[in-house]
This record gives C-alpha cells, sequence and structure tokens, in this order.
C-alpha cells in the first residue's frame, strides 16, 4: 500500500456483521509496524459501531487534502485496498516525477 500519502483513515467497523470483513482486513493491513516504518505520522481512528447491522465506512485523507469515503460493507478486500491505493498512487508518481 502507498501509506506514505495517507495523513488519516477513520475505520468504523460493526464487529459482529460479517459484511464487515474487508475492513477488519483493512485494519489489519494499515496497523502493523511496517505500515508504522512507511509513515510514522498516520493517524488511524477505529470506530466500533454498536448495532449489528451498522454498515461499515472507511474515510481516507491523503497529503493533498482529498477525502475518501467508502462504504465497504459492498467491497472485498481487494477492490478497498486498489481504492484507497489510487489516488495514493498518482501522489506517488507526480512526487516522482517532480524529484529528476
Amino acid at each position: 500500500m502507498f501509506l506514505r500519502h495517507i495523513n488519516e483513515i477513520k475505520i468504523a467497523i460493526s464487529p459482529f456483521n460479517k459484511a464487515s470483513k474487508a475492513s477488519r482486513l483493512l485494519l489489519n493491513r494499515v496497523n502493523t509496524d511496517e505500515a508504522r516504518k512507511l509513515n510514522p505520522a498516520i493517524k488511524i481512528t477505529t470506530q466500533f459501531l454498536q448495532d449489528a447491522t451498522a454498515p461499515s465506512r472507511v474515510d481516507v485523507t491523503y497529503r493533498d487534502g482529498k477525502t475518501l469515503g467508502l462504504d465497504s460493507d459492498k467491497l472485498n478486500i481487494d477492490n478497498l485496498v486498489e481504492l484507497v491505493n489510487k489516488h495514493a498512487k498518482k501522489l506517488e508518481e507526480a512526487e516522482q516525477a517532480n524529484s529528476w
């Protein structure tokens, strides 16, 4: 994942909802020691929803100020990571182009 270009990730999870699997897996991927080394300033906020039928939500804030809000219950983990990385990859490419 391109975590260097992400400032904040907010994940709202209903832990007993089966559809929240992608959100739980995303939380596992971004909350590792390796991810913290890539971006020590990243802010990860987790909210556990009390209602078992409540939909999970992922909100991402990028370094350039753009925000992305996703209802993650309808996505699998691969699609969720792809959507989160899409803008971050553009920022990575722009940074590399400017460094030449």
